[in-house]
């Protein structure tokens, strides 16, 4: 793991929404081609949802920034983390394990069970979850886009403070 020192976890602005939304397309169109289909990602892309939901959901959005720049950021929802996405340059750097365990923080503080959703077939992403304590819950079809999803859960660590 890389020296996080510099990494900084600050809640979003409206600022934030243009950079965010130019790295999420950008690891979205490395990443899911094979998850979710080519098609499905440009289509996703170009239809404007991802600007908006930075836009919308700005009061839940945490931003994970390394010397100064953008790399990632958590967005939560009563009793679920609604998004994470880190750069793709700093996968498997650390700063997605600091936005996940700022989300949980937050989360447990008001909730003892808490959950998520994830693309079904992305591996790398249940890998990271499991590796987190996350547990399989159920899975479903997105009504919306006709993808596969699964739940993920997870209960408050016994002995972990309210």
């Amino acid at each position: 793991m890389q020296d996080l020192s510099n990494v900084i976890l600050r809640p979003a602005t409206l600022a934030d929404a243009d950079p965010m939304e130019a790295l999420s397309a950008r690891t979205i169109r490395v990443r899911y081609p094979r998850i979710i289909g080519a098609e499905t990602v440009e289509a996703y892309i170009a239809s404007g949802a991802i600007a908006a939901y930075y836009r919308e959901n700005v009061a839940t959005l945490t931003i994970a920034e390394r010397n100064g720049v953008r790399v990632g950021a958590c967005a939560i929802k009563p009793g679920r983390i609604d998004l994470m996405m880190v750069d793709l340059d700093h996968h498997r750097s650390g700063i997605g394990e600091i936005l996940l365990a700022h989300g949980e923080a937050a989360l447990f503080a008001a909730a003892d069970h808490i959950g998520l959703d994830c693309f079904r077939d992305n591996d790398q992403a249940r890998r990271f979850y499991a590796k987190h304590g996350w547990q399989d819950g159920r899975a479903f079809t997105d009504p919306d886009s006709g993808i596969a999803m699964i739940e993920l859960t997870k209960a408050r660590p016994v002995g972990a403070a309210v």
